[in-house]
């Protein structure tokens, strides 16, 4: 029986990483002319924290304001993935940007959210980044990274951080 890879989720952060773990998935679709599904987490608000302010705004503000945010991010994204088709480009005249198929954006755990998105869309790999954007920065592997990697059950490329 033979393995193909169909589907790659790309989790991004829109760290300074972001831009080298898209273009890995990108390189990983044109090898197994495979698609890509971008995916970046928000994270939630501590209950502690939610309440008081979905009270104080009210609820439906405080549900605009995530929405808001949500539709910032692909925005963003999006800038991403034109920038880098356009660098690409010069190297590559079929740049790779056209093997994403959708950019999905959810608040949540990160880990749970991945991991839920590679059961709901048949992934058939993941690539990520190896390191976050918090204090453990410089650390070998990520907090996120390395639970995804305890819980995964498909192939998963970590694309360490670019040297600054």
């Amino acid at each position: 029986m033979s393995f193909k890879i169909k589907t790659i989720l790309c989790a991004v952060d829109l760290s300074e990483n972001s831009d080298q773990v898209l273009s890995a998935a990108i390189a990983e679709a044109k090898v197994h002319d495979a698609r890509i599904q971008l995916l970046h987490i928000i994270p939630s608000f501590d209950a502690a924290m939610a309440v008081p302010i979905a009270s104080f705004m009210g609820e439906d503000r405080f549900s605009e304001l995530i929405n808001e945010k949500k539709e910032e991010t692909v925005a963003a994204i999006r800038e991403r993935i034109d920038k880098l088709n356009k660098e690409t480009q010069e190297n590559d005249p079929r740049g790779g940007t056209e093997r994403i198929k959708d950019i999905h954006v959810y608040e949540g755990d990160a880990v749970i959210e991945i991991l839920n998105m590679i059961d709901k869309l048949g992934a058939d790999m993941l690539v990520m980044g190896s390191h976050g954007k918090g204090i453990t920065e410089h650390t070998f592997v990520g907090s996120v990274a390395r639970k995804v990697l305890k819980r995964v059950n498909i192939p998963v490329l970590l694309v360490p951080s670019v040297a600054r």
